[in-house]
């Protein structure tokens, strides 16, 4: 049974590499490092911060740089490789030697770049509804290098039907969890335009920040941590035949499906997500 006790969680900013980025803490206990996903930011992990510190652990959520309140340089920096530098330098910020990693989609691709690349960082491995296990479409691998077409499709995704049709797809009962209130704020943060140079950024060097293209993917199998996958059976994002690719290129993961959800778990599922994760995670 989950406590109903809330922790404070504690807003900071770290300098990495160069790089200045927001962190939200809370808890003591061992480590969890929790990476977020594509446009949103470490808010998305508030629950599960929340769980965690309350149920013995310290949990440590990064806005990815590019996104939320971090820098957003834009250009090439963006890589799976210095995201995972950043990740280890975080960590190092806080004076933390090594802790389980929780990636949810962009998080989850960041969160095994992380664990190839400093694999002393890394004691557990958690993906959620992961990117990197199907090709994405054309537009959105290779849209930002072409002259015009990045800044259009940045801008249309921000388009109140396009946000609201976007959040639809992430949820398997969008009903219950899509108000008016989050389509603005959806709106909001793909209007901003230091997100938008991000998101042509990132397209404009998918190469360096794809699984396949940045070389990473032949290094999966050296992943030798327990590795957890959760993924929601409703996931119309990543489908979930996008779970079963990421259990064959991780052989020795476990693999949890979990029913009537969507790409959204641990808002979604929030129960069920933090029982296996809390059942998952080195003992206190």
């Amino acid at each position: 049974m989950q406590t109903t006790a809330t922790a404070a969680i504690d807003e900071r900013f770290v300098t990495v590499d160069g790089f200045r980025l927001r962190v939200l803490t809370a808890g003591q206990g061992p480590v969890v490092l929790l990476l977020h996903g594509f446009v949103v930011s470490a808010d998305d992990w508030m629950p599960t911060i929340q769980t965690l510190a309350t149920a013995g652990y310290c949990a440590i959520a990064p806005d990815a740089l590019g996104f939320g309140k971090s820098d957003k340089p834009g250009g090439a920096v963006y890589t799976l490789r210095r995201y995972a530098d950043l990740n280890a330098g975080v960590l190092t910020a806080f004076g933390v030697e090594h802790a389980a990693v929780i990636g949810h989609s962009m998080g989850g691709k960041h969160a095994l770049a992380t664990t190839i690349l400093h694999p002393h960082r890394v004691e557990r491995l958690v993906i959620v509804d992961s990117e990197g296990f199907m090709r994405l479409p054309l537009f959105m691998r290779k849209g930002g290098s072409l002259p015009f077409l990045g800044e259009a499709i940045a801008t249309l995704s921000s388009f109140p039907f396009v946000v609201n049709m976007q959040l639809r797809a992430a949820f398997a009962q969008p009903d219950r969890y899509i108000t008016p209130e989050l389509v603005v704020r959806g709106q909001k943060t793909l209007s901003d335009p230091a997100i938008r140079n991000t998101m042509i950024s990132l397209s404009r060097f998918y190469d360096a920040n794809d699984l396949h293209g940045s070389g990473l993917w032949p290094r999966l199998a050296e992943i030798r941590q327990p590795t957890l996958i959760i993924w929601g059976k409703e996931d119309r994002l990543f489908p979930v035949k996008c779970a079963y690719e990421a259990k064959r290129a991780l052989p020795h993961a476990r693999l949890e499906i979990i029913p009537n959800c969507g790409h959204f778990p641990m808002i979604e599922a929030t129960d069920h997500f933090h029982q296996l994760v809390l059942a998952f995670l080195p003992e206190k």
